[in-house]
């Protein structure tokens, strides 16, 4: 159902619009300032009107529009209408719905106190409707007031969520707009509901919204059934024959298909983590149990009570799976929304699709026509093709193009996510479940396609699910953005090819520093810092500053190709590669899923492919050169297709002449390579301190850039005031919302447990904050301030606390770092991670020069931080000089080995032992290395039959750390030229680590590849052993001495891994929330509290998770309790006239005094030694047994 909201300043002279949509295709109109009389209510013969009138008042009036067939009553409110509110509440009955619809107008602002307590008083679904004509942040505003301040703050801890929250809904006669027409529902429904501005304001000052509630019957839920089993052997049937290449995609598609069920459920309201295992088991417990009742059977009841406990059991793994997977989702805070949708979809997949679409002024139901117009509309072949003349340069023995190893395919598939397949329905399960055999065909056919460069054409096809932007009308295809499903064995292909691609990027130097996003060590802080830094610097030199953002239109979409691998050429990728590269991009097709239809086959001969692994690096590699187009002075920042251009000089005029020669060198650059930039969208704005005498004209193809008092760059506003402040508010107003819409899975009984929801909190709300930790450990202690209290809102909705819980119980309990200390931690961590990488970083440019310098703050702070660790910035691990992609490049044995089998006794493992080194290692050089960790010192050893060393590392290093540092020491001391070498270790770890040596791979393990890669340039064959730890193996016994008796004597190395100072302050943060509580007054009162990630493992459910929070906090509601904040008039009990709080509850009050003496016994408990609730709860809560008994008999005490 439709539901049109809007301020229509008077009805009378616009009833001619209500003919047209959306009025005349919406239930619902909510209207305000009607300036109607009684005798005017005769607007539609349609509708049924509830309404107040003008009543010889100046403005005002609101109308309240339901349907014929619906029935509605005003439900009284009590209060006297005035000139500054107006309230209308309707209960609405409608097709077997019941709601209210409240109608609101408050021309001077909406004072909530007025009003909460009757908007929270319903318990059916709400909807609010009105101009409420306030401004905040959290709905786009510039500004605030302390009635929207008031209003914030009630909309966060009702169970109302508000709709709109971006595009404005007021337009002033001056040319400026904001959001005054606010759209609120409660919480249970938010997830069905939607809403858009309309683009026409009907003559009206205020543009109608549009809400529409999708009220969809539960359809029936279809789960597949997947034979694995079958699948693996016939899929293992089809690559050890002689399938060809262009066949086996098709074959293996065929067999998972004939190995796949799809079985129907019957509509019911599932929990999104419902599967087949539950349903079979929910089955047989309600045959077994009728079964039981009907033949009084004792085995049937016992059958019924086997499967209730196999139910159970599925039931906690499937929900526990699918919320890992979601909180999985959520470590990418742009996927919050969707996550959400993810969950309140699941029974209906077509909640977000619409039956009509808008195509030439003509509305389209039929669902192949739509599919087909979204087809035409997402293959738009306008752009002709023009091929530009290319050598490939094959070069076999580049290593771009050398024979494809098997862990390459591994490391492929262990990155490639479980998603959604593509037409073939070839998932990544499939790819995850293959035998070493069958890795080794799948290896052969990705290298037949490296060869031949024949790319098979399923390949190169993509089903498109077209998915509706946010606040858009859903009628309009523009609307609709594509997400494009393509074939997995093309993303495991695409893998291997990004993975020798980035290498070769990296280590040849190939990108410039200022070039960041989808290559390793270049995230999107680095581009935001160097922003930050030029700003800083110029601000300190007294200069001007001028930026200017540009937008690419349709970036990927207008890729020129041949012009993409001319470049991908010029940067040295060469071969085959660019060969396969090449024919991917060419000849692509697609079709369009919508509404359980599919479109007819589409070829697109534009941009680079949606969904496909390999655009974004390829797009990095297209934009690479844009720094020709800079004149001298100008610098630049790319990240993706963002692109931010700057300059700062001491003249505004050299600024200006640099800055137009840059863009029409820009104009000329984007022509050459069939790019658009689009003017009106780019923004120029002055970030200095000084104040232009001037404003200088900028153009951009003939058309001056637009001034801004902001700009934008990865979502960071840039602001020439109160830069901070600025930054501040934007991400408050985006964690606000978020807090409002997470309040709609919070207390869904199917819903994630507290746990889930902190994870929630931190992944999507407070990593807003960690984003720019590099900007924000620069806020002032209000600033901080202000960062905590949003933490706190957060982490109140995730435990299910009252507002007025203390801030510093809530973070114990909760067992999370202070927002505030985490910034600053993570923005130490981004300044040392750079640090670690060295040369790597892009803070160095091609000739190893720092391209960025440190602020002088960030500057300190790093000082100050290793002078506590007491030590210096060039002791860190850094990655050698060149970095290695082969992870083949020496033998590790790892269990290839009998005596590595630690069930066998000590005595056999060392025979066996002594037996592999005489048949397979007789004629090595033999080398063991040990770490030892103590209170006192750690330190390495290593020995030989030729000498030994004993060394004190850095007492912050870890054993991983020391295991690896004790081999790259016994290389550079132990090591001999004229045999090869054999090194012993018992850290199964670092040799594991070493054998899946990836970029994201620790320093240190770069490092120990870096020695070993040296040594075999002596033509040396170098094997690591992993021995078991205290065998009898003489070797590792002699080490491991050897590293237990190191002394202060000891020489010191004073190397540090960058991942143990990170682990070490990550430790102090969390060790200062536990410290602020133990010197808090609240320690004496409530005593320890333990942290609720140790006691849900015990509790079964949400519910049981915020009991027990509230009973550890003292935050159970009682009337003392209510007493303390105003809210209760009598705080005393009735019966003994002491206050009536959870421990008078619990431990007192004379009514309870038989469940107090049966939970007593139960627990085992002394009451004299449980005298205070202090001493009862920690009790309590000490074990599983004891909190399970405490939670059955709460309902006893009436607290449940």
């Amino acid at each position: 159902m439709t539901f049109v909201q809007w301020n229509c300043r008077g009805i009378k002279n616009k009833k001619i619009w209500l003919k047209v949509p959306p009025f005349s295709i919406s239930e619902f109109w909510v209207f305000q300032e009607t300036f109607l009389q009684h005798q005017d209510h005769r607007l539609c013969s349609s509708k049924n009107y509830f309404y107040i009138d003008r009543q010889g008042r100046p403005g005002g009036g609101l109308l309240t529009a339901i349907p014929k067939n619906a029935s509605g009553r005003i439900i009284p409110t009590g209060f006297s209408h005035n000139f500054n509110k107006e309230i209308l509440a309707v209960e609405v009955h409608f097709k077997d719905f019941h709601f209210i619809i409240i109608n609101l107008y408050a021309p001077q602002g909406l004072n909530i106190e007025n009003v909460k307590y009757f908007f929270d008083s319903f318990s059916i679904p709400v909807f609010i409707f009105g101009d409420f004509n306030l401004h905040h942040p959290f709905w786009g505003s510039n500004r605030s007031s302390p009635l929207s301040n008031d209003f914030v703050e009630w909309l966060q801890n009702s169970s109302f969520i508000l709709l709109n929250s971006s595009n404005p809904t007021y337009a002033a006669y001056t040319g400026s707009a904001s959001l005054l027409d606010l759209s609120i529902c409660s919480a249970s429904i938010s997830h069905a509901v939607d809403c858009y501005v309309s683009e026409s304001n009907f003559e009206s000052d205020h543009y109608p919204v549009i809400i529409t509630w999708s009220i969809l019957d539960h359809t029936p839920k279809k789960i597949k059934s997947i034979d694995w089993n079958r699948i693996m052997s016939n899929s293992a049937t089809v690559l050890n024959t002689n399938t060809r290449l262009n066949a086996l995609t098709s074959k293996i598609s065929e067999v998972i298909r004939n190995n796949t069920k799809i079985i129907t459920l019957p509509a019911k309201n599932y929990p999104p983590w419902w599967n087949l295992s539950c349903h079979n088991f929910q089955k047989l417990k309600i045959f077994f149990r009728k079964r039981a009742l009907r033949l009084i059977s004792e085995s049937d009841w016992m059958k019924h009570k086997k499967y209730a406990a196999k139910l159970r059991f599925h039931i906690k793994k499937a929900s526990r799976n699918y919320w890992d997977k979601i909180c999985n989702i959520t470590k990418n805070p742009r996927m919050f929304y969707s996550m959400l949708n993810r969950i309140y979809n699941h029974t209906n997949q077509e909640i977000n699709t619409v039956n009509l679409i808008l195509h030439n002024n003509h509305y389209i139901s039929n669902p192949v026509q739509q599919s087909n117009l979204f087809a035409d509309f997402f293959s738009d072949n306008s752009r002709k093709h023009e091929p530009i003349p290319l050598d490939y340069c094959e070069d076999c023995n580049s290593n771009l193009n050398i024979p494809i190893h098997l862990q390459e395919v591994r490391q492929a598939i262990q990155k490639t996510r479980n998603s959604t397949p593509g037409a073939d329905g070839i998932t990544a399960n499939w790819f995850k479940r293959l035998s070493n055999t069958d890795l080794i065909c799948i290896t052969s056919f990705f290298q037949e396609v490296i060869t031949t460069s024949y790319i098979p054409e399923e390949w190169k096809h993509s089903i498109i699910v077209p998915i509706p932007k946010p606040n858009k009308d859903k009628t309009k295809i523009n609307s609709y953005r594509p997400i494009a499903l393509t074939s997995v064995f093309s993303k495991v292909f695409e893998r291997i090819l990004i993975q020798r691609i980035t290498h070769h990027l990296l280590t040849e130097k190939k990108i410039p520093p200022s070039v960041n996003g989808f290559l390793p060590l270049r995230d999107n802080q680095l581009a935001v810092y160097k922003i930050h830094t030029a700003i800083s610097e110029a601000h300190s030199h007294r200069k001007y500053f001028i930026g200017i953002s540009l937008d690419i239109k349709s970036a990927y979409d207008t890729v020129y190709i041949d012009g993409l691998i001319f470049k991908c050429l010029q940067l040295g990728i060469t071969g085959n590669i660019t060969k396969i590269l090449h024919n991917f991009l060419q000849n692509r097709t697609l079709q369009v899923r919508w509404r359980n239809s599919l479109s007819g086959t589409k070829p697109v001969q534009k941009g680079l492919p949606q969904g496909s692994v390999v655009s974004p690096i390829l797009f990095v590699c297209f934009l690479a050169d844009f720094s020709e187009t800079l004149d001298v002075g100008v610098e630049y920042s790319i990240f993706a297709d963002d692109i931010f251009i700057f300059c700062a000089h001491t003249s505004l005029d050299h600024i200006s002449k640099k800055l137009q020669n840059t863009m029409e060198n820009v104009y000329r650059w984007c022509n050459y390579w069939k790019l658009n930039i689009s003017p009106e969208k780019c923004s120029i704005a002055d970030l200095s301190k000084k104040k232009l005498p001037s404003i200088p004209r900028i153009t951009y193809a003939g058309f001056p850039l637009p001034w801004k008092q902001t700009i934008k760059y990865l979502g960071i506003n840039f602001s020439k005031i109160n830069q901070n402040g600025i930054i501040l508010k934007n991400i408050r107003s985006k964690a606000l919302r978020k807090i409002n819409a997470l309040k709609s899975i919070a207390y869904k009984n199917y819903g994630p447990r507290t746990k889930d929801l902190i994870n929630i909190v931190n992944n999507s709300i407070c990593s807003l904050f960690y984003y720019s930790c590099s900007i924000t450990n620069k806020f002032s202690e209000t600033q901080y301030k202000a960062c905590n209290t949003i933490q706190t809102m957060a982490l109140r909705v995730a435990l299910g606390l009252p507002k007025w819980t203390p801030n510093i119980v809530l973070m114990k309990i909760a067992g999370q770092e202070v927002l505030s200390e985490k910034i600053k931690r993570l923005a130490a961590q981004f300044f040392i991670r750079q640090l670690a990488n060295g040369v790597h970083s892009p803070i160095y440019d091609q000739n190893c020069n720092p391209s960025i310098k440190l602020i002088k703050r960030d500057e300190v702070m790093l000082a100050n931080l290793f002078t506590e660790l007491d030590t210096s910035t060039d002791h860190i691990i850094t990655f050698p000089d060149t970095l290695i992609s082969r992870s083949n490049f020496c033998e590790i044995f790892l269990s290839e080995f009998s005596f590595q089998n630690k069930a066998h006794p000590a005595f056999l493992i060392k025979d066996l032992f002594e037996e592999v080194v005489y048949k397979e290692f007789q004629d090595y050089h033999i080398i063991a290395t040990d770490a030892s960790k103590s209170h006192s010192f750690t330190s390495i050893a290593g020995i030989s039959n030729l000498q030994s060393f004993v060394y004190r590392i850095h007492p912050t290093n870890s054993i991983f750390t020391a295991e690896a540092l004790a081999i790259c020491q016994a290389l550079d001391e132990l090591s001999v030229t004229d045999k090869n070498l054999l090194l012993l270790t018992d850290s199964y770890s670092v040799l594991q680590a070493l054998k899946c040596l990836t970029i994201k791979s620790p320093k240190v393990i770069h490092r120990l590849a870096g020695k070993i890669l040296v040594r075999k340039n002596f033509h040396q064959k170098i094997s690591l052993v992993w021995t078991p730890g205290h065998s009898l193996i003489h070797w590792n016994e002699k080490a491991d001495l050897l590293a237990k008796t190191v002394t202060e004597s000891h020489p010191l190395l004073e190397w540090i891994a960058y991942e143990d100072i990170i682990s070490r302050y990550q430790t102090i943060s969390l060790q200062k929330t536990n410290l602020s509580f133990q010197h808090s007054k609240y320690q004496e009162s409530i005593g320890d509290i333990p942290a609720m990630f140790t006691l849900t493992p015990w509790l079964k459910n949400r519910r049981e998770d915020i009991i027990i929070a509230r009973l550890l906090t003292r935050m159970i509601i009682t009337p003392a309790l209510l007493h303390r904040f105003g809210l209760h008039n009598y705080p005393r009990c009735q019966i003994c006239n002491r206050d009536n709080n959870i421990e008078h509850i619990i431990l007192f009050c004379s009514k309870y005094s038989n469940h107090r003496s049966i939970l007593y016994a139960k627990l085992n408990f002394d009451p004299q030694l449980c005298s205070s609730l202090k001493a009862f709860f920690q009790n309590a809560v000490s074990d599983k047994r004891h909190l399970r008994i405490l939670l059955q008999s709460l309902k006893s005490f009436d607290i449940y």
